[in-house]
């Protein structure tokens, strides 16, 4: 009986020991870009292949003078028209954009959107050094600063509303 419980314990240690060592699983990489279609300019954190939902979405459509913010985190206490409130932080700079829960065709998920926001207190959040934290409630996640200077450079020379 004692060589089973030694052979176990052995045995469990092995298999815990091997799952620490065990390699990260890969995650898609997040980047900032800007692209710019006509009239409609958007800044995007997210990953590369723009058919995934980015996490963060600045849209400027200077056309209808209307610059809209969607963030794709899951809010899952949320029901669609629920009011958020998102924090946008970095550095000595921050700023808070309300809006409400709207919730993604398909998966259910509920994510959040704001429409005629003004964007320059956005931007100079973004301008800061290092990660941007966005946060609502106990929900949140920080926005890498590498590749974000130059994304936002391209943004505002296209998007022209305040």
């Amino acid at each position: 009986m004692t060589k089973h419980v030694l052979l176990s314990a052995l045995l469990a240690t092995a298999l815990l020991a091997g799952t620490q060592f065990a390699p990260a699983r890969a995650q898609a990489a997040n980047i900032w870009q800007a692209k710019t279609s006509g009239s409609f300019v958007t800044l995007r954190y997210g990953p590369l292949n723009e058919r995934e939902k980015p996490l963060f979405l600045l849209s400027c459509l200077n056309g209808v003078s209307i610059a809209v913010l969607s963030v794709y985190m899951d809010f899952p206490e949320s029901q669609p028209g629920d009011p958020i409130t998102v924090k946008l932080s970095a550095g000595g700079q921050s700023t808070s954009v309300a809006g409400e829960s709207a919730q993604e065709d398909g998966t259910g998920v509920i994510y959040f959107e704001a429409g005629d926001i003004a964007v320059k207190p956005i931007v100079k959040v973004l301008r800061e050094k290092g990660a941007v934290s966005m946060t609502s409630d106990a929900i949140g996640n920080d926005l890498a600063e590498s590749g974000r200077a130059e994304a936002i450079a391209e943004f505002t020379k296209d998007c022209k509303l305040d």
